[in-house]
């Protein structure tokens, strides 16, 4: 498995150089962007061209991005980004696309994104941004309980049947402190989407709350869960997605420290 982080824990400013300076100093040489506006204004070609000379500067590969869940309208309005909401989903189909062609030039390989509510709304808009761009789409377990993991293990099938290039186009982000909330212990989980896993969100919890946690700080098994990723082959990236807990450079640090001591412990994992 390939180590990330997502700018997540960075999400309480604006994406800055020194956030590329400090994941390449704990050694990642990949992350995942937080696509949203006042932490990334991907509507800005200027700022853009900045995240790509820094991530250049730092050889930190922006491999995976999550899909903004807010924006502002023309009007400076806020909305929320839903394939499945009928209200805003032309709204959300221009501001997807506008994010994805600004994160394709950064080179993003694959888009996070939430199903939401109302599946069949959500297919007949997604299948819509599919056909307009050449994009990696891993849809994500939500923590709010719909759909679950096992939901997706069973809507997967269905949507790629009706897209050309479906099955390497298309496929689940699991988040694994979602799992453990709603389908625990989520190492099963693991061994149900298996192959079908795109994307990872890594973090730890109560069992309870989604409180996106370092590893160490809740209840997942964290020996039984990196065996089963192994068990099922699974190779692209390991995205700890922490925060937004921190408010000081101490506290970010401290979360990479934390981060550090996990890979150390399970190192064999991981690739060099």
């Amino acid at each position: 498995m390939k180590l990330s982080i997502s700018t997540q824990l960075f999400l309480k400013s604006e994406i800055s150089e020194e956030v590329f300076r400090i994941i390449s100093n704990f050694g990642f040489s990949s992350c995942e962007l937080w696509a949203m506006g006042k932490h990334f204004n991907y509507k800005s070609p200027e700022f853009i061209k900045k995240v790509k000379d820094w991530s250049e500067k730092y050889s930190v590969k922006i491999q995976t991005a999550h899909l903004p869940l807010y924006a502002e309208d023309s009007a400076g309005n806020t909305f929320k980004i839903s394939l499945s909401d009928k209200d805003s989903a032309q709204k959300s189909m221009e501001e997807i696309l506008r994010c994805t062609d600004a994160l394709s030039y950064l080179g993003v390989e694959t888009f996070v994104m939430h199903v939401g509510g109302e599946v069949e709304t959500f297919l007949k808009n997604f299948e819509y941004i599919y056909s307009k761009t050449d994009c990696v789409f891993a849809l994500e377990n939500d923590p709010m309980g719909f759909p679950l993991a096992k939901d997706l293990a069973v809507l997967i099938p269905e949507i790629r049947r009706g897209l050309k290039d479906g099955e390497r186009r298309v496929g689940i982000c699991l988040d694994v402190g979602h799992a453990n909330i709603w389908e625990k212990p989520p190492e099963k989980i693991v061994e149900l989407l298996s192959s079908d896993i795109f994307a990872t969100h890594i973090s730890d919890n109560d069992g309870i709350s989604d409180l996106h946690h370092p590893p160490y700080t809740g209840t997942i098994n964290w020996k039984n869960l990196l065996s089963a990723f192994k068990s099922v082959g699974y190779s692209r990236n390991f995205t700890f997605e922490i925060g937004p807990i921190a408010d000081t450079h101490e506290q970010i640090i401290s979360v990479f420290e934390n981060i550090r001591d996990f890979v150390q412990d399970f190192k064999e994992y991981f690739d060099n």
